[in-house]
């Protein structure tokens, strides 16, 4: 009952502050026009409740995190793609690939590594002799 019988400027929680809400208000200016109003509503039903000092805290993170944002709404495909080349396990980022020979449907052979499907195709790989090839197996052709 405290939240909603607050007023302003007395350290207790209520409805936003005029600063804080000019600053959250301000922060939806650079979203798209699409998103725009829906993330200012968002914003502004977040403080209320608030204390001035939380919302003093949130404001400054929204408006911080504000271009973030942006780039997540107006580019979803080059953050889908950086998130897949991080979910790629850290030994295939660095080139340490566990492969395993499999045959492709003409009848040839070619490699795969077990852990993030990459292929190789490897027909002087395979002509190396027992030794060589067990010194070579966990580092790859590409090494």
């Amino acid at each position: 009952m405290t939240a909603l019988t607050g007023s302003r400027g007395t350290g207790q929680a209520g409805h936003p502050t005029w600063w804080a809400s000019w600053v959250v208000r301000s922060a939806s200016l650079p979203l798209p026009a699409g998103y725009r109003s829906r993330y200012r509503q968002e914003f502004l039903a977040e403080l209320h409740g608030m204390s001035p000092a939380e919302q003093l805290h949130h404001a400054s993170g929204v408006l911080s995190r504000v271009w973030a944002l942006r780039s997540a709404l107006t580019e979803p495909d080059r953050l889908l793609r950086k998130e897949a080349a991080m979910s790629k396990p850290l030994r295939c980022r660095l080139r340490f690939h566990r492969w395993q020979r499999l045959r492709n449907p003409q009848g040839g052979w070619y490699y795969e590594c077990v852990k993030c499907g990459a292929q190789q195709d490897r027909a002087a790989w395979d002509r190396r002799t027992p030794s060589e090839r067990d010194r070579d197996r966990w580092r790859g052709p590409d090494s």
